[in-house]
């Protein structure tokens, strides 16, 4: 088995934050079924323990900086002003974990577009969209988004196209503009196949 970066193994097996998360405890509870939600699926899929445990870390990692305040999450983000200050955790989590040697691309690439959907996020990537959008605590729609848990992993691109119309449908309502990586993600995931 490769081995895994050991803050992956530390989140993925002991559920141990690295120091720098910025997590109160609703936020850890709400990463914590992320995650479990992720670990279900990957087991699933039939996948090993390694690919377990490293889709269960990605779901604790997606919000570890989601608390921590813009001016100190811009000068981690490469192109900071092209993310609401809302947004900048993932990527600026992403590039924390970079920087202490993590270099799992698509692992970081799930975690920096894991509320926006990017065209280039592979199944990890796009399990942590939709669990982070479907997990049980979440209350708004909880009828909607337990039904689509259910089809979960079986009616996985169905259920990823569901969610990501969910998503910009909320981002419409409100009149937020759709960034560029969500568009890309839409056209890629709606493509005929």
């Amino acid at each position: 088995m490769d081995k895994l970066h050991p803050i992956i193994h530390a989140v993925g097996t002991e559920e141990r934050l690295p120091d720098w998360a910025v997590m109160s405890p609703a936020r850890i509870r709400h990463a914590g079924r992320v995650g479990q939600l992720l670990w279900d699926w990957a087991d699933a899929l039939g996948h090993d323990t390694r690919t377990r445990i490293r889709w269960r870390a990605a779901g604790l990692l997606h919000d570890a900086l989601k608390e921590e305040g813009a001016a100190v999450l811009r000068p981690l983000v490469n192109g900071a002003d092209e993310w609401p200050d809302a947004l900048l955790h993932g990527p600026a989590c992403a590039n924390r974990l970079r920087a202490a040697g993590v270099d799992d691309e698509p692992f970081l690439r799930a975690i920096a577009f894991h509320t926006t959907g990017h065209r280039d996020l592979g199944a990890l990537g796009q399990a942590l969209y939709m669990a982070d959008f479907l997990e049980p605590g979440r209350l708004a729609a909880g009828r909607e988004r337990a039904g689509l848990r259910r089809r979960m992993p079986d009616e996985w691109h169905t259920v990823l196209v569901e969610v990501a119309t969910a998503k910009i449908g909320i981002l419409i309502d409100c009149l937020i503009p759709v960034s560029a990586a969500t568009a890309g993600f839409w056209e890629a995931i709606t493509a005929p196949r």
